[in-house]
């Protein structure tokens, strides 16, 4: 699996990292699957990919990323196409929460208290 990522460190220090990731563009072929995640929508890495216009080459761009999207995409049985990753953005958005403690009352009630016993 390690083959099917290429992980670019951007900010990092003062090297420029746009070169890295017009070589990974350019290295897609018509036949390959590939995607690319950045992490802000509007970022300064975002900005730099869309000026680069994957999709010309077929790349699904996806921004606002998490940890279950990634693995997702990695595993998942889908084709990567626009469509696919939609999807499973859906579902990455729809399992994020906020976790918030018990309320002293629940723990009482015997409802999940022993959860952590």
């Amino acid at each position: 699996m390690a083959d099917m990522v290429e992980a670019v460190d951007c900010y990092v220090d003062d090297s420029d990292f746009t070169p890295r990731i017009q070589a990974f563009i350019d290295s897609v072929g018509p036949e390959d699957e590939a995607i690319i995640f950045t992490d802000i929508y509007g970022g300064s890495v975002f900005q730099k990919v869309v000026l680069m216009e994957p999709e010309k080459r077929g790349i699904v761009h996806v921004t606002g990323m998490n940890l279950g999207l990634v693995i997702e995409a990695l595993l998942g049985a889908e084709p990567v196409t626009a469509d696919s990753i939609k999807q499973s953005v859906e579902l990455a958005r729809a399992t994020m929460q906020v976790v918030e403690p018990p309320s002293k009352a629940a723990d009482n009630e015997g409802s999940d208290g022993d959860f952590f016993d």
